[in-house]
C-alpha cells in the first residue's frame, strides 16, 4: 500500500483550502516492496514451521526386506526374517545360555555399513501395525547381535537383531534401527525403518515354521 507524506503543520489560512500533498513517487514502490517482503516471510514461516514434537522426532528412511536403505549416517539391509520358540547363545565361561518365551522370538538378520564415519548401532525396535514398540530382547547377550559392532564405512557388518513379542503383533511389523557416532545418544537420531513384509498370512506361515531352537553365534 502506498504511503502519503504528511502535510507540514503551519498557521491556518483563511478563505482557501490547501490542496493535500501528493505522495512521494519513491515511497509507493518502497511500500509495495516492504509489503511483498512481509508476505514472503509469512509464507516462508508457514512452510517451515514445525512443532516441538517435529523437532524432537527422528528423520526416517524406509524400505523393505532385501533393500539397502541408505540413511544419512548408516546403510541398513534386512536380509532375512526368522521365528523361534527358543534362543540358544554362547554364555559366560563357555556355557550355553538358553532363552524361552511364551510368545515368539523374532530374529532379523541385519547388515549395516556406515556412510562416512564409524557408527554404533544403539537402538533396535519392532514397530507394530498398531503403533506399539518392542525393544530388542535383553535375554540375548548384545555380543551375539549386531549391536556389538561399530560399523565402518566401506564394508558390511552383519549380525542378528532378536525380539520377543506376542504372536498377534507380527503382522505388519517393521524393524527400526538407529545409530550414533560415539557412545553419547543424541536427540532426533536418524533412523532406518524396514517393513518386514508380514501380512496376516505371512505371519501365520512364519510362526508355523518357527524353529524349536535357534542358535546364535559370533557373526561378522
Amino acid at each position: 500500500m502506498g504511503t502519503v507524506a504528511p502535510e507540514r503543520v503551519g498557521a491556518p489560512t483563511r478563505g482557501r483550502r490547501r490542496a493535500p500533498s501528493q505522495p512521494n513517487r519513491w515511497h509507493r514502490p518502497v511500500g509495495l516492496l516492504v509489503g511483498v517482503a512481509f508476505a514472503a516471510a509469512a509464507v516462508w514461516a508457514q512452510t517451515f514451521a514445525y512443532t516441538r514434537d517435529d523437532r524432537g522426532g527422528p528423520l526416517t528412511w524406509t524400505g523393505g526386506v532385501g533393500d539397502e536403505v541408505r540413511a544419512s549416517r548408516v546403510w541398513v539391509q534386512a536380509r532375512a526374517v526368522h521365528a523361534a520358540k527358543t534362543i540358544e547363545a554362547p554364555g559366560l565361561g563357555g556355557k550355553t545360555a538358553i532363552a524361552k518365551t511364551t510368545g515368539i522370538f523374532l530374529v532379523v538378520d541385519l547388515a549395516a555399513q556406515a556412510t562416512r564415519e564409524p557408527q554404533k548401532i544403539v537402538s533396535l525396535e519392532i514397530l507394530t501395525a498398531d503403533g506399539k514398540r518392542y525393544t530388542s530382547t535383553d535375554r540375548v547377550p548384545e555380543t551375539q547381535t549386531i549391536k556389538q559392532f561399530f560399523v565402518q564405512p566401506g564394508w558390511w557388518a552383519t549380525g542378528p537383531a532378536v525380539f520377543e513379542l506376542p504372536v498377534s503383533e507380527l503382522a505388519g511389523a517393521r524393524i527400526v534401527v538407529s545409530s550414533v557416532r560415539g557412545f553419547i545418544v543424541e536427540p532426533s537420531l536418524p533412523e532406518v525403518e524396514i517393513d518386514l513384509g508380514l501380512d496376516e498370512a505371512g505371519a501365520a506361515r512364519l510362526v508355523s515354521e518357527a524353529k524349536d531352537v535357534y542358535s546364535l553365534g559370533n557373526k561378522k
